[in-house]
């Protein structure tokens, strides 16, 4: 503890790198010889707080973790000059690929992404040029990686010239299309949809029969027919009542006797002739008394018969309108639900008949066929009111039960044990002292014992046996 209070803190100096990123980092931290830790199984790489902006500054002198992006768009650029058209052609795919990446990474929700452009080469020969498309693979949920999808799809259009958002695709990593939506469902969204349709209609029919015979006292069983097929119809309306108004009219004027001949006969049209030139007639003198020049009046000439047709059809239509109208993409054509009462939570008052009326008449759809069984069975247990409680506290029951284990253990095992070792006879277990190969010399204890010091450090074997033998007689 105190080693590890006394050391420097340490600060994060990158985090969420990927592995090869990080073994980038920690490699160039080595050879400049800064510590560091990690943490989050390798995702944080920390290092003492007093070097933070000395390592921050060494690594981006040195250009580590540096950016596959950056590496490629790097790598295009200084291309030799040998390289072929295709390969510089293929960078530059690449570094755009990257790029998107990167962008698509940085969006809410997205863990990880993958781009892969098509882009076919500009051939002024063919007459159908190749569109260019896209497909992008993205790590998100459903959820998320749905209402980022047509986003996706426009950044990666936008970024490649002459390709639409529709011919870009974008998945997930379980293999389901988030763009474009296609108008079919799925087998397992279909799947789904059935799973979800059960379960209401099983919380349903549990909401009317808990409060008639209890929790636990019946078994349901829901099976559905729904409809897949989309369908889509264009309506037109005329007004509140459809009504459609028509009228025709036809006037002919007439210009002329009646009897007057109105054409030429044997003529191709019955049309009578046009007004015709011709000389004017002679102009009468009608002198008048008391005057002193005569006025002269011209004779008119006599009307030609004329006949004039109009004909005028009209349609009014009262409030017209127009609607396209799409179908859902599923519905329930059958339901058909099985329920198994407890013949003993039954009450008296009430018949397995209503029970059946009331499930069937819960549900509107076309077609429900209901059955209700009442027989004897048994009920199954209700679950612990404390069982929260109780699975919160397993992790610490675990640990007790160790600490107990431990000390059963302690006391049960090891200190009886040593207890048992300690009062072994030691006499029984050593062997018999050997006899004496030569009489051990009189040592008289001089004042200085350097000499005895000596003289048992040659002659160990006899200062064991003395020793021992010593013990023995005086317990």
């Amino acid at each position: 503890m105190w080693l590890e209070l006394s050391g420097p803190p340490y600060a994060v100096l990158n985090e969420g790198l990927s592995p090869s990123d990080g073994g980038k980092v920690i490699a160039q931290l080595q050879k400049l010889g800064i510590p560091y830790q990690l943490q989050a199984a390798g995702n944080v790489i920390l290092v003492p707080a007093p070097q933070l902006a000395q390592a921050r500054l060494q690594l981006g002198a040195a250009a580590v973790p540096g950016s596959d992006t950056q590496t490629a768009w790097n790598q295009l650029e200084n291309a030799p000059m040998t390289a072929s058209d295709l390969a510089q052609s293929t960078m530059a795919t690449q570094a755009l690929e990257l790029s998107l990446q990167q962008s698509i990474q940085a969006m809410s929700g997205i863990s990880s992404a993958q781009v892969f452009l098509a882009l076919p080469p500009e051939t002024p020969f063919l007459a159908d040029q190749p569109k260019p498309a896209a497909s992008v693979v993205v790590d998100a949920g459903q959820m998320q990686a749905a209402a980022q999808g047509e986003t996706i799809a426009k950044l990666v259009a936008g970024a490649v010239p002459g390709l639409a958002a529709q011919d870009v695709t974008v998945v997930t990593t379980d293999g389901t299309t988030v763009y474009p939506a296609g108008g079919e469902m799925n087998t397992g969204t279909q799947l789904a949809t059935e799973s979800q349709v059960e379960a209401s209609a099983a919380a349903r029919v549990a909401g009317l029969l808990i409060p008639l015979v209890g929790a636990g006292n019946f078994q349901t069983d829901v099976s559905e027919n729904l409809d897949f097929t989309q369908a889509s119809i264009h309506e037109t309306s005329y007004g509140p009542t459809h009504i459609i108004q028509h009228s025709s009219s036809n006037q002919t004027s007439q210009t002329g006797s009646d009897g007057a001949a109105l054409g030429i006969p044997g003529a191709l049209s019955n049309e009578p002739p046009g007004q015709t030139t011709a000389a004017p007639a002679q102009a009468a003198t009608v002198k008048t008394p008391g005057t002193k020049q005569p006025q002269t009046t011209a004779a008119a000439p006599p009307p030609q018969p004329s006949r004039t047709t109009d004909d005028l059809d009209q349609t009014f239509v009262t409030d017209q309108t127009e609607s396209d109208i799409t179908k859902p993409n599923w519905a329930i054509k059958s339901i058909a639900i099985s329920v198994v009462l407890n013949q003993a939570s039954l009450p008296k008052t009430v018949t397995v008949q209503q029970i059946k009326t009331a499930i069937t008449a819960a549900f509107a759809y076309p077609n429900v066929a209901v059955n209700v069984l009442a027989m004897p069975f048994q009920k199954q247990a209700a679950p612990m009111a404390g069982a929260p409680i109780i699975a919160a506290a397993n992790p610490l029951a675990h640990a007790l039960l160790e600490v107990f284990a431990a000390m059963a253990l302690l006391f049960g095992l090891a200190l009886p044990a040593g207890r048992r070792i300690a009062n072994v006879n030691l006499k029984t277990m050593l062997p018999a002292p050997q006899p004496m190969q030569r009489p051990l010399p009189v040592i008289m204890p001089p004042r200085d014992f350097s000499e005895l010091r000596d003289q048992a450090a040659e002659n160990i074997p006899g200062v064991a046996r003395l020793l021992q033998s010593w013990t023995e007689e005086n317990e």
